[in-house]
């Protein structure tokens, strides 16, 4: 499962907003901080980089797919007398959208685009750290595997806007997770948060 996702991560490319009137190649770059229902630590503040390619399938209408890493973080402390305990939230993802786009000249080299669409998300993946300085103890405990209540696979629907200016994109959008990541019956666990961001059209 890791693998086929990798390759179709490598080989394809991500849209946050893309060129409707013509074939575009894109960078981007942005924070994207997310929130777990039923699950610590529900709230990590998150970063993406990325690379996409726009598709024409008529006039101003395009499709957009690609791939982009995702990294979450998380960090708090608790200090008692003389001991201070940290821990620490990471997480490291692979997301591969494939999103409907619409453009609308403002005139000049600016344009104004929306898009909308599914966004295959896969957990590669997550770790608990907590670390004590008086006794010099750290240890970690992993969120994924046969002993983990939560599943690493994740699909997610994404709306968002783009304002582009000659090769810049300025975007935004919310991103919602639609499926219970959670393998207990008895909890649910989703997925959402914002995203904005800076692309570079090559």
């Amino acid at each position: 499962m890791k693998k086929s996702i990798l390759i179709i991560a490598v080989t394809a490319a991500l849209l946050f907003a893309g060129k409707a009137n013509a074939q575009s190649l894109g960078i981007n770059l942005g924070y994207a901080p997310q929130t777990t229902t039923n699950f610590t630590p529900g709230e990590m503040a998150g970063f993406f980089g990325g690379v996409n390619y726009n598709h024409v399938l008529s006039g101003n209408i395009g499709i957009s797919f690609g791939g982009q890493l995702r990294y979450n973080y998380k960090k708090t402390a608790t200090t008692v007398f003389s001991a201070t305990t940290t821990t620490t939230y990471t997480q490291m993802l692979i997301d591969v959208p494939v999103l409907l786009n619409f453009a609308i000249p403002l005139g000049g080299n600016a344009r104004l685009a929306v898009f909308a669409g599914p966004v295959l998300s896969y957990a590669l993946n997550g770790n608990t750290n907590i670390s004590e300085n008086v006794l010099n103890t750290s240890t970690d405990y992993k969120w994924y595997g046969d002993n983990s209540n939560y599943k690493q696979f994740d699909l997610l629907g994404a709306v968002g806007a783009a304002l582009e200016f000659q090769q810049f994109r300025f975007f935004g959008g919310y991103r919602l997770g639609l499926l219970d990541i959670n393998k207990s019956d008895k909890t649910t666990s989703k997925t959402s948060g914002i995203f904005v961001g800076l692309g570079y059209i090559l």
